[in-house]
């Protein structure tokens, strides 16, 4: 599965199902790092396993603050 830093997903398992994420950080084939900018924040991202993830064809070009997170994924909804 290809993901990249700052693609939107949304979470298919677990107590944040159906909820979009951006990735932030890749940890290797099977992990990353996902945030939301509120239950979520990029100060504490949650470590997500990608079979757990449905990847969108968007991606955030850069992602600064979490509030511009917020602001940008509840565009997307």
């Amino acid at each position: 599965m290809d993901i990249v830093i700052g693609q939107v997903v949304i979470a298919k398992a677990g107590r944040d199902q159906n909820k979009p994420f951006a990735v932030i950080k890749i940890i290797d084939d099977r992990f990353c790092m996902i945030a939301d900018g509120k239950t979520r924040p990029l100060e504490h991202p949650k470590l997500k396993n990608v079979i757990h993830l449905q990847k969108t064809n968007t991606v955030i070009s850069n992602i600064e603050t979490n509030r511009q997170l917020r602001k940008t994924l509840s565009q997307l909804k």
